[in-house]
């Protein structure tokens, strides 16, 4: 190989590393960053009608009307995270316990479960997960670190309010996956997981998109690289992530939930996940529902699903 032509491939070489190195920043780092194209690809293959959008700030209204507690807690990695808590109406030894999606906080995918959990004289409370927020952090841990920080606010929950309390651990997309992580790690307090399509890893959650997105080809090669990165600077591997092991050896009876339209984290995904799962389980899909977006076109059904399975379990 000539010289001009060493070039042409370092140079090559350089440009792809570079839009490894930014696109992987895109993708995990704090929020606070210029959107860049890893993300807009993320929100235009999750793209629906903006329903969703629509529900949870017309939820937030009723959420901003009651008295919230807000709570800090400081992890184990040193970072500060925000909590929220509404208390039943009536004193009550129940809690539901959320973890929200990618890129949202306690006012995003929660917003439609406050008043659900509270009508049914439950408590409720939420977070904002690692570098979310108004919660410190800087790195995206695709339910690494956020099912040990949500096990740190079970603890704090449990040692609070008394050994005796019953919890519901319940999440949307990321915050499902972040529930599956947690299911074999959980405190006899929790009775249910609610785990509202989850991925079965980031890894293959990353490169389901790409394939969707006309990079299929490369995906592999670019998601390597993307690891060795993430692993230098946020401390972990993609294949952390993966939540088969945790649902196989669930402690507590699990309600998976899936949009049949999910064409963002496949109903395959959720269906896998049900299949694998340990414990008692049951699977209830929306069809039509596209990503996260169940409780939106079937409340009635979602709400009745919920109470069935609580009255069960809890």
């Amino acid at each position: 190989m000539n010289k001009k032509a060493l070039a042409l491939f370092g140079l090559g070489a350089a440009a792809t590393a570079g839009l490894a190195f930014y696109s992987y920043l895109d993708l995990m780092y704090k929020e606070s960053i210029p959107k860049g194209p890893a993300r807009r690809i993320l929100e235009r293959l999750n793209m629906g009608d903006d329903a969703l959008a629509r529900t949870c700030e017309k939820n937030m209204e009723w959420v901003d009307a009651q008295d919230i507690e807000r709570i800090d807690l400081v992890n184990d990695r040193g970072e500060t995270l925000k909590g929220y808590l509404l208390m039943a109406e009536k004193e009550s030894k129940t809690f539901a316990v959320f973890a929200h999606g990618y890129r949202a906080n306690h006012r995003g995918d929660p917003a439609n479960f406050y008043k659900y959990y509270y009508d049914k004289g439950i408590n409720f409370f939420a977070c904002d997960h690692t570098c979310h927020g108004d919660s410190d952090g800087s790195w995206v841990g695709f339910d690494v670190y956020e099912s040990v920080d949500m096990l740190k606010w079970l603890n704090y929950l449990i040692e609070r309010f008394g050994e005796d309390i019953k919890i519901i651990i319940h999440g949307v997309s990321m915050g499902g996956a972040t529930v599956c992580q947690m299911a074999d790690k959980i405190p006899a307090n929790v009775k249910l997981i609610v785990a509202d399509c989850p991925y079965t890893s980031a890894k293959d959650e990353f490169l389901f998109v790409a394939n969707n997105s006309g990079i299929k080809k490369t995906a592999p090669y670019l998601l390597d690289v993307i690891n060795v990165i993430n692993k230098k600077c946020a401390g972990y591997e993609l294949e952390e992530t993966d939540v088969r092991n945790s649902v196989k050896c669930a402690k507590a009876p699990m309600l998976f939930v899936h949009g049949g339209a999910d064409d963002f984290v496949p109903t395959s995904m959720g269906r896998e996940l049900y299949e694998l799962c340990g414990s008692e389980k049951e699977l209830f899909i929306v069809d039509g529902a596209k990503h996260a977006e169940s409780v939106v076109v079937d409340p009635e059904g979602y709400y009745k699903k919920l109470d069935e399975v609580i009255e069960k379990y809890v």
